[in-house]
């Protein structure tokens, strides 16, 4: 039953190679074919004495990188030209196949030294003259700069050549525009000579002058680079510079060579380098012939790519359905086996949630047997061994009394047993308190706690002070927190005398803020021991404590000495029947 969609898989995997290896021939072939085009394209246009002649001195050809168009002209216009001059240089190299030298000079003074050595053989652009004619050979223009005429885009609509003549016209001083302006009607027009292209177009922007007279590159550099965006080309007056190439008279061979190789570059080609430094009004891309070019050629791409995706995806489509019903089983077994894990992890915990239980349970239980056992012990004192020694009091004063009737010398000896044993009962007497329970029935929370303060501060000799902001707020209804909270006092004071050394002063203050009630215990002393915070008995007994009284305990050991323990708690909170004393 497996073996025939495995026959399948095996055919189609076949299939996608073969149509695989079809494309890429294709592509090697087309690839070949395209690059064996180019590289006729750039010997065909040459005769083979050309080629030759080209071949031995490419390595000897130089040419000047850096002649001024003008040499009064601006370093800003000298970098449009600069750089049009360059692209088409390299452009002719490409044609030919070489790599001409450059030479590099820092002023059109050390050109003309290096041309009049010799060492010169080509230039990429030079006016041509009846001058240089006799020492240079010059190629057809292969770049004509237009003389245009720029206005603000406000008077655009009302501009015509007829109004010309009484409009301010700025021009370059110096400038060729200059000249020719003069030599095509000069009086005729109100010619405003300017310092520089940049400076008369900032001044038609800002309207001193009604239009400028430059040419067309010129105007697109220096529009783009100052923002001017209010600026339109109105006209177009016809062309001033022709770029050609120029190399020496005694090698008309190069020169024919730089004419075929300019002849080979196209329409297209020369748009680019148009595009790329003249830009004056852009044309929205849709009307653009590159994009539909590029909008083409990415379709053509998408539906390659398309149909390569479609052929990979008929090839998937069994290897996928194999795999399905592979991972469905696997889902099947996995959820079988988180279903029986989940039954064992529920059953886990429940038995975990009633250890828990158990242990809150035992805990509560171990508090509230403690506290009985803690009042029961209480009550004994009191009724029966503080019953007892009032009588002895009793007995050794009235014996005293006799004794001294009598002028007997034991009369002292028992005067002093029945100050002894009134020490006792009032020892006695501290001892029960601390062991029942706040009564707030009787005088509540805040007494029981001043008067253990008092006494701490008697028995220990310490400055022991408590605060109550507002003793009715502070009022707490419930007997059993009440004595929850006052035995955290108690604990924190018995931590504080037995395991603080040098503890002078213990202040113990009680306040209500925002609802929660905060009760806190601070003393003097050296703080207790990093390895004591968590695990003393005491300080676990006091956070449970806390956690009944539906709050949390914080101790802090301060820097500067001292320690500081704080329960917040809720006022409202009611415990349950039973709860730990």
């Amino acid at each position: 039953m497996c073996s025939s969609p495995r026959r399948k898989v095996a055919s189609e995997m076949i299939r996608r190679i073969l149509i695989q290896a079809f494309v890429v021939l294709v592509l090697l072939a087309s690839a070949y074919s395209l690059w064996s085009g180019l590289a006729g394209r750039h010997r065909d246009f040459l005769t083979p004495e050309e080629r030759y002649w080209l071949d031995a001195n490419d390595q000897r050809l130089v040419v000047a990188t850096d002649p001024r168009w003008k040499p009064d002209q601006s370093v800003e216009d000298q970098q449009i030209y600069k750089g049009l001059i360059d692209d088409f240089l390299m452009l002719v190299e490409r044609k030919l196949g070489v790599r001409f030298l450059r030479l590099y000079t820092q002023s059109w003074e050390q050109t003309l030294e290096a041309e009049s050595r010799g060492e010169i053989d080509i230039h990429p652009v030079l006016v041509k003259s009846d001058r240089r004619s006799e020492a240079w050979l010059f190629t057809e223009p292969y770049m004509r700069i237009p003389v245009i005429v720029v206005i603000r885009a406000a008077i655009k609509d009302s501009f015509s050549p007829e109004i010309m003549p009484r409009l301010k016209m700025g021009v370059g001083r110096g400038y060729g525009i200059e000249a020719f302006m003069q030599e095509h009607g000069g009086d005729a027009y109100n010619l405003v000579p300017v310092e520089s292209d940049r400076f008369g177009l900032i001044k038609a922007a800002l309207g001193e002058i009604d239009l400028m007279v430059t040419d067309l590159a010129s105007a697109s550099y220096h529009i783009e680079q100052e923002g001017l965006t209010n600026l339109r080309l109105a006209a177009t007056l016809g062309s001033l510079y022709e770029f050609r190439f120029a190399s020496r008279s005694d090698r008309p061979i190069l020169n024919s060579i730089l004419n075929k190789a300019l002849a080979q570059i196209t329409r297209d080609e020369r748009r680019r380098i148009y595009d790329r430094w003249i830009v004056f009004d852009v044309q929205p891309f849709y009307q653009s012939r590159n994009f539909w070019y590029t909008a083409g050629g990415v379709l053509l791409l998408v539906a390659v790519v398309l149909g390569v995706v479609l052929m990979w995806n008929a090839t998937l489509k069994v290897e996928v359905s194999i795999k399905t019903r592979a991972l469905q089983r696997a889902r099947d077994e996995l959820e079988q086996r988180v279903e029986e894990r989940t039954g064992q992890l529920a059953e886990a915990n429940a038995a975990l949630q009633r250890e828990i239980a158990e242990r809150t349970s035992m805990a509560n239980d171990m508090l509230h047997i403690s506290g009985n056992e803690r009042a029961r012990i209480g009550r004994d004192l009191h009724d029966s061994i503080g019953q007892q020694m009032v009588g002895i009091a009793f007995l050794s004063r009235a014996l005293a009394s006799r004794l001294q009737s009598r002028a007997s010398p034991d009369a002292e000896a028992a005067g002093r047993i029945g100050d002894q044993v009134e020490a006792l009962i009032a020892d006695m007497k501290r001892i029960v308190r601390g062991l029942l329970p706040v009564d707030v029935m009787d005088k509540g929370l805040v007494v029981a706690v001043a008067r253990l303060a008092r006494e701490t501060a008697q028995l220990h000799g310490i400055d022991c002070v408590f605060e109550c902001v507002d003793e009715e707020s502070c009022r707490i209804a419930d007997n059993a927190m009440a004595t929850n909270l006052y035995r955290i006092v108690q604990e924190a004071l018995g931590n504080a005398v037995k395991h603080a050394r040098g503890v002078t002063r213990v202040q113990i203050s009680l306040d209500v803020q925002d609802g929660f009630g905060i009760l806190t215990v601070e003393d003097n002393g050296s703080g207790i021991p990093e390895k004591r915070e968590h695990a003393g008995m005491g300080l676990k007994i006091m956070r449970y404590r806390a956690a009944l009284a539906g709050g949390s305990l914080s101790v802090v050991s301060k820097n500067g000495g001292g320690t500081r323990i704080e329960c917040r708690f809720d006022p409202a909170t009611e415990l349950e029947n039973g709860a730990p004393l």
